[in-house]
């Protein structure tokens, strides 16, 4: 197949939380601590283990997927994840589960995750940083 006539998937589930844990029977995922936004009173601010848990369908053949975090008013790329997934049939749905040690917030605002197949972007998910001010802390004034 072409990347002209590359067919990407639909994203079922982009999800950010503190762990992503399988069953070892089942296969089955549960996704615990889901959050979009983190609030801080350091920055730049850590994440000691962000999880991103990604459903997918719709896909063909084998495509090389990327997940990328970025700041929201330019494209500098923070932090970034790679696989390629093989999709043996259209109607199979692949779980993808990234996790980003230590990711590293640098300023307050608007990040988004961006999920991209093949060069195509597929989905954006926004996520929030947000500074917290500690009552008696006259760091700013």
């Amino acid at each position: 197949m072409t990347r002209a006539t590359l067919q990407t998937p639909e994203v079922l589930a982009m999800i950010l939380c503190d762990f992503v844990i399988t069953d070892a029977e089942t296969n089955k995922k549960s996704l615990i601590g889901l959050f979009d936004r983190i609030e801080t009173t350091v920055l730049p601010c850590i994440v000691h283990d962000l999880h991103v848990y990604l459903s997918l369908t719709d896909g063909h053949g084998r495509l090389p997927m990327v997940l990328t975090c970025v700041p929201s008013e330019n494209p500098e790329v923070l932090f970034r994840g790679e696989v390629v997934v093989e999709f043996q049939d259209p109607l199979q749905v692949v779980e993808l589960h990234f996790v980003f040690p230590n990711a590293r917030f640098p300023r307050a605002g608007e990040y988004r995750f961006q999920l991209f197949a093949a060069g195509s972007l597929l989905r954006e998910r926004k996520f929030l940083v947000g500074q917290v001010v500690v009552e008696g802390d006259d760091c700013c004034g």
